[in-house]
């Protein structure tokens, strides 16, 4: 039975710890991975991850009704690490757009089988043609599952040009993908 999120998102502003704990344990990983993707400072994030969660349980019971927890998590996330970033670098503002987006996947670890690491070879060269905006539309839509209109209000862009960004950054990889095996088959084939 899957776990209706937003349900506990209402018992958590409500002042139960128990949906606070199950808040925190489905996300914290998620936002991680999403603040290592914005910025490439581990003891940074996880300062901002835990900021965030402190934040909001001192706040839980002022915090909106019927919530998708993901979208509100990860756009409070990009705040409080743009906060800290004017904070500790004594920058006067930085703007979301300039944050650099790090695609970092799963293929990439250490310690992964070679068909894996393959992979991640493959991912990394398809994900290079890329611009930041584009690979941080794509992780909040299929790695945070977010809504299109959620990443469309993240990114700050309307709903249309979220799809547009969304089908495009696709077909870059696609084409991408497909002249790499290409230039493989090319490279067999002599």
């Amino acid at each position: 039975m899957a776990v209706d999120m937003v349900d506990i998102w209402d018992r958590f502003r409500q002042r139960d710890d128990e949906a606070f704990s199950t808040l925190f344990n489905t996300y914290v990983d998620t936002l991680y991975d999403y603040g290592r993707k914005l910025v490439n400072d581990d003891e940074l994030v996880k300062d901002c991850v835990q900021d965030l969660f402190v934040n909001i349980y001192n706040k839980r019971s002022s915090l909106s009704a019927k919530t998708n927890p993901g979208f509100y998590l990860a756009v409070s996330l990009k705040n409080t690490i743009i906060n800290a970033l004017v904070k500790t670098r004594r920058m006067t503002y930085v703007s979301p757009k300039d944050l650099p987006f790090l695609a970092a996947g799963y293929y990439l670890h250490e310690g992964n089988s070679p068909e894996d690491a393959e992979t991640g070879v493959k991912l990394k060269r398809a994900l290079s043609v890329l611009n930041a905006r584009q690979k941080e539309a794509l992780y909040l839509r299929f790695q945070l599952g977010l809504t299109y209109e959620e990443v469309s209000k993240l990114l700050g862009i309307n709903y249309q040009s979220t799809r547009n960004l969304i089908h495009r950054s696709i077909t870059k990889i696609r084409t991408a993908a497909d002249q790499t095996h290409y230039s493989n088959d090319q490279r067999e084939v002599k």
